[in-house]
């Protein structure tokens, strides 16, 4: 029993051995993969290695030599770990030249390795969709460095976002429009600024720049003005010069907000970020296109400036009510903003208005005529809004007031029809100031169902004269008739219910 005993605990121990055996060649394995790590971009020694100790593991386990076994198991793990670990990375110049500097500074000399090529466009973009972008050790290009100025900026590194910025810069003539927002958005720390402020601006972006800092709104305003004036409409600043402008002409009218024609000058930015191949041609500058799209979203919120800008002074015409011709027709005029005055063109000067309970109004007495009326307001700021003609019809005006009478009491309310005479009834009055509403009327009985049409329309020039005389209309149906129907047409050209009475 013993001995059986004692003869399981040795081969045990004899298959711990290896594993011991093994447990410090781990350390060994690694510390030689890294010592050919940096070989990497000539022959990937680590690789190579573990593959011809696999081969040796293979032949010392088939001569069952336990202890070299153990070695090459150990040596084994060391080097396939620091493989692995190339894999994974994807670093063409190794683990340690990709993390450590001075091993990839000692590559190109040792080995004579030129620099690793720039990242191209889309792979920086698709870096920076990642999550968390990570910056690269080795930024060579103007694009790398400001691959790394937006990682670390959206890590909240600041101070690290602005020197990597300032190298971007110094290695492109004409900056990205990224580059040229997070220069702005940077200048808002004072960390950053400090470092920002050591270095020149751009030339091809300087002004702009130079504008985007000034702290008044009223300032940038100016400043972006002046920009948008002297260069092109198509140049690769212009739309970051338009939504930096839209911006700050909103905040320069707060709290108040834009007037109409201080609106109208913030609605071209909308409309050139809403333009889909401007936009397009725009965005492919970025280098982070997301950017891009936020700049978009941030202005075209400002589109309720277009409803503001389209707004116009209006005028509402009153006629005094049929059956009052001493009275004048008031023009009132109604205004999309607080103004300081209104005013009416007079040969070539301008005459303010009145207000009567605060509503600009014009009285125009008798005898009326017709006019050509030419408005305008001043807002809040002095600023003359668009002029606004107006053809003043009296005629119209008073045929619209009296249609509108006719149609509310009904042309017939009072109006019976009955015998007077064989074939005749008593005529269907219609008061003067009323006939201004009606072209004709129609009248037809049972027996002839075809209407008849009796003209009382007035000419214009009867009706602006003075009152309007009364009319009766004769009708003059069958004598067998003993319904009589009648319809009215006003005078838009329609025509009104009609109407059938008994004739008694």
């Amino acid at each position: 029993m013993s001995a059986a005993i004692g003869v399981a605990s040795r081969r045990s121990a004899a298959r711990r051995a290896p594993v011991r055996l093994a447990q410090p060649f781990v350390v060994v394995g690694l510390l030689l993969g890294l010592a050919a790590d940096p070989a990497q971009p000539v022959l990937p020694l680590a690789g190579l290695l573990a593959l011809g100790l696999a081969l040796g593991l293979a032949l010392a386990l088939a001569a069952r030599a336990q202890r070299a076994a153990g070695m090459v198991a150990g040596l084994l793990l060391g080097l396939a770990g620091i493989a692995a670990a190339q894999i994974s990375a994807d670093g063409p110049r190794g683990l340690l030249a990709t993390h450590i500097p001075p091993v990839a500074i000692w590559q190109a000399a040792a080995l004579g390795l030129p620099p690793p090529p720039p990242w191209p466009e889309d792979r920086l973009r698709a870096a920076l969709d990642a999550p968390h972008p990570r910056p690269l050790p080795y930024p060579a290009s103007s694009d790398e460095y400001l691959f790394n100025a937006l990682a670390l900026d959206a890590r909240g590194d600041r101070q690290g976002a602005a020197t990597a910025l300032l190298a971007a810069l110094a290695r492109r003539e004409t900056p990205r429009p990224d580059a040229l927002l997070l220069h702005a958005a940077l200048n808002g720390w004072a960390d950053a600024r400090r470092i920002l402020d050591t270095a020149p601006l751009p030339p091809d972006a300087g002004t702009l720049l130079a504008a985007l800092r000034l702290p008044g709104a009223p300032a940038r305003v100016a400043a972006l003005d002046a920009i948008l004036a002297g260069s092109s409409a198509s140049g690769p600043d212009a739309l970051l010069a338009l939504a930096a402008l839209a911006h700050a002409r909103i905040a320069a009218t707060l709290p108040e907000g834009p007037t109409v024609a201080e609106a109208a000058r913030i609605a071209p930015a909308v409309e050139a970020f809403a333009d889909e191949a401007r936009f397009t041609a725009f965005a492919d500058q970025f280098l982070d296109p997301h950017r891009a799209r936020l700049l978009r979203q941030g202005v075209l919120a400002l589109d309720w400036v277009r409803d503001v800008a389209s707004r116009r002074m209006t005028v509402t015409t009153l006629v005094p009510p049929p059956g009052l011709p001493g009275q004048p027709i008031l023009l009132r005029l109604g205004l999309p903003e607080p103004a300081r005055a209104v005013q009416l063109r007079q040969g070539e000067a301008w005459v303010e208005v009145s207000r009567e309970d605060g509503v600009p109004t014009l009285r125009l007495p008798r005898p009326f005529a017709p006019q050509r009326l030419v408005l305008r307001y001043l807002d809040r700021d002095g600023v003359a809004a668009a002029e606004l003609v107006h053809d003043f019809d009296p005629a119209g005006a008073i045929r619209a007031q009296a249609q509108q009478a006719l149609r509310r009491h009904g042309p017939f309310a009072l109006y019976q029809p009955g015998w007077t005479a064989p074939g005749q009834v008593n005529p269907l009055p219609i008061a003067g100031a009323l006939r201004a509403g009606l072209r004709a009327i129609e009248w037809w009985t049972e027996i002839e169902p075809v209407p008849r049409r009796v003209p009382v329309e007035v000419p214009d020039a009867v009706l602006l004269a003075g009152d309007t005389p009364r009319i009766l209309v004769e009708i003059t149906p069958p004598e067998a008739a003993r319904l009589l129907g009648l319809a009215a047409i006003y005078a838009d050209g329609s025509r009104g219910e009609p109407v059938i009475q008994p004739i008694r």
